[in-house]
Order: structure tokens, then C-alpha cells, then sequence
């Protein structure tokens, strides 16, 4: 865990998550290996995600949601659970681990992020345990609601542009 940014009100820490990538239709096998992999039900509606201490698992489109490893995994884990996913018919996965991880917390993150972006950040448009794929900073980002802090990802080449236009919003 690296600390990235502090700004008053606002803490954003960066983080060395795993990511994969599932296709597939949500229901019957593909939802049974999930869960037998990964201890969480498929969210049935779009944007929505579930967690446990393990894993965040959030539905992106209507056949493609986004398992994200909470606690490091070795490789060979890593490639194991793809395995067991696309062991099965009805699942695509894929490692997509070539993504940056930021933690965003702190009372003034809404009002900082909002100089970014134009995405509705309040709690009536965005509520807890929901996710959103939008754009920050003009980077194409997925940003998870997890009741007090953000998780903000995109992909790891944006890294660096990110930091620089986050800090300009702090600046400012």
C-alpha cells in the first residue's frame, strides 16, 4: 500500500489489486462456479456489486462483471481461478490485473473527484454498492461505491496522467 495523495478532507492510497474479467450470462453453472470459487452470488442488476473479505464481484454490462481479489493471491491462484472459470461453457475469464487501484476516502473526496469529472457523485445518483464506468479526469475509469471510500480503477498506462490531474484539482 502506497500513500498517493493527501489533500484536507481527502486520503487517496494506492493499491496492488488482482482483477478478472468474467463473461458470460450470470445464472445456473455460470453463478453455481462462481460462487463455489469465490463465496458471492452474481449481482443480478446492472452497476450493482456484492463483497465479502475477499473479493468485491461487480456486474458491469448484462454479461460482464469484474471479480476483484481484496487480498493478494499468488499467480498460480490467480491463473487457477481463470482456469476453473473457463472450465466451465458458459464463463469467459480473463486476467486483467494491468490496472491501477486507487482508495479514495475522506468528507471532501466528492468535491475533489467532482473537478474531474462530470459524473453525478451524490448519494441519490450513486449509492452505496453500486458502480459506475465513467470518465475522470478524460480516463475511462470504473468507480466502486463502498458505503464510506471510492475505489477508482483504470488502466495502469493512465497512472501517472491521473496523479498529475488529481493533483491540479487539489491545487486548485
Amino acid at each position: 500500500m502506497t500513500r498517493t495523495f493527501l489533500a484536507k478532507g481527502m486520503e487517496i492510497v494506492q493499491h496492488d489489486l488482482q482483477q478478472i474479467l468474467i463473461r458470460g450470462k450470470g445464472d445456473g453453472n455460470f453463478a453455481d462456479t462462481v460462487n463455489k470459487e469465490v463465496s458471492l452470488l452474481p449481482p443480478k442488476e446492472n452497476l450493482r456489486m456484492i463483497n465479502n473479505d475477499e473479493f468485491l464481484f461487480a456486474k458491469q454490462s448484462f454479461d460482464q462483471w469484474s471479480l476483484l481479489c481484496l487480498k493478494k493471491k499468488s499467480e498460480k491462484e490467480l491463473y487457477r481461478l481463470v482456469s476453473v472459470f473457463n472450465a466451465n461453457e458458459e464463463i469467459l475469464a480473463s486476467d486483467y490485473s494491468n490496472t491501477t487501484y486507487f482508495e479514495i476516502s475522506g468528507e471532501n473526496k466528492n468535491y475533489y473527484l467532482s473537478k474531474l469529472t462530470h459524473f453525478d457523485l451524490r448519494a441519490k445518483k450513486f449509492p452505496v454498492s453500486t458502480m459506475a464506468q465513467t470518465l475522470i479526469a478524460r480516463i475511462d475509469c470504473c468507480l466502486y461505491n463502498l458505503e464510506d471510500k471510492y475505489l477508482l480503477t483504470c488502466h495502469k498506462s493512465y497512472e501517472d496522467y491521473f496523479k498529475d490531474r488529481l493533483q491540479d484539482a487539489i491545487d486548485l
